[in-house]
């Protein structure tokens, strides 16, 4: 998350505080166009991906493509019909045309919680506007910053008798099993590891650098100077590369990240401190090295799911010239390892289960 999308969320986060919820949905519900919910059919089985991205976090943006194709590899004959995020009012105005049998699913990520107060509030209207429909919370992460806040959405999610709450790593799974007890909660990867692998055959070459430049940062200003210095001395071809786009409009989200994706494809080593920075280079079979933040969705994701990939290389090292022996290992590794596929499909499971059940899971199923 860069400057410009931590002031939007700081704006964000004022507005919901000064302006009530309930209001804002209603004035977008008058205002929003009523020519929407005619392409809803009742007699259609439908699955809803709510609050997905509809703007420039391409992070964000692979969640929302990746959650869709997961539905529709699923759910062949289902009608998935994507909610954008600054949408989210429009459910209420085609909530006749849902039946109980249609699943609503919610954005993957990491916005559970109070850091982006709009979403959590999205999240919990949804949820309290379909108490009969079976909810599914794909993985996400877990972060509230005040008790206040979690008291709130633990006594909206508690309320709910089919709500399926998905982690994507161990702390944040700890958390959620502690804070919803009446939900079923339950552990998978990041939705954008259920893509199939993306085999490159065009020549690698090159560094590129995708580092934040944020609050979630760890490296200091003069850590991460010294660092690109160090690389730049060392390799001819460095590109900068931020997962991060202001203004971009939602119709042209995939384009960019295809652009993204076919660089790394292209590149020999990834250096990045983003959490989707790390899992892009596990789908592209890209060699990366994977430096702190400063929560717990990085570290946590590699333990729990891409430790045992030998071309991703994970260090709490700040010291650029360790940084540099770990790429230049890597650089240089003509090792069959690139080869092997990236195959996490069946940790993936209890969300199959969770789409497909109709009943309440025995206590098997929640557990790790």
């Amino acid at each position: 998350m860069n400057t410009l999308m931590l002031i939007d969320s700081h704006l964000q986060s004022i507005l919901a505080q000064k302006i009530p919820f309930k209001l804002k949905i209603m004035s977008k519900y008058f205002l929003s166009d009523k020519d929407f919910y005619p392409s809803v059919a009742e007699e259609e089985e439908k699955i809803f991906v709510a609050i997905a991205a509809d703007y420039g976090n391409l992070g964000d943006i692979a969640i929302t493509y990746a959650q869709i194709n997961y539905l529709k590899e699923q759910f062949p004959y289902h009608k998935i019909m994507a909610i954008y995020a600054n949408d989210v009012y429009l459910l209420k105005r085609i909530k006749s045309f849902i039946r109980s049998s249609d699943i609503l699913t919610i954005i993957g990520g990491g916005n559970m919680g109070d850091a982006y107060q709009v979403l959590e509030d999205s999240r919990r209207y949804i949820i309290k506007l379909f108490p009969e429909n079976k909810i599914i919370s794909f993985p996400q992460s877990i972060d509230f910053k005040t008790v206040k806040s979690l008291k709130k959405s633990i006594k909206v999610y508690s309320k709910h008798p089919n709500l399926h709450i998905f982690a994507r790593e161990a702390k944040s799974y700890g958390i959620m099993k502690e804070s919803f007890k009446n939900n079923h909660v339950y552990l998978v990867p990041d939705i954008v590891l259920s893509l199939k692998n993306m085999d490159s055959k065009a020549l690698r070459d090159g560094i590129i650098l995708c580092l934040r430049s944020d609050m979630e940062q760890k490296l200091t200003k003069q850590q991460k100077e010294s660092l690109i210095e160090s690389i730049k001395q060392k390799y001819a071809n460095v590109n900068a590369y931020d997962t991060y786009i202001p203004n971009l409009p939602k119709e042209l989200g995939k384009q960019e990240l295809t652009k993204l994706l076919d660089a790394f494809k292209k590149t020999k080593v990834v250096i990045t401190d983003r959490l989707h920075g790390m899992i892009f280079c596990a789908i592209t079979k890209t060699p990366c090295v994977v430096l702190p933040n400063s929560n717990h969705k990085i570290a946590g994701t590699y333990n729990e799911w891409l430790a045992d990939l030998k071309f991703i290389v994970f260090t709490e090292e700040t010291n650029p010239e360790q940084i540099l022996e770990y790429i230049n290992k890597l650089y240089h590794d003509e090792s069959d390892e690139l080869k092997k596929e990236v195959d996490l499909r069946d940790k993936f499971r209890p969300l199959d289960d969770a789409l497909n059940s109709e009943k309440v899971f025995v206590r098997s199923f929640q557990e790790r």
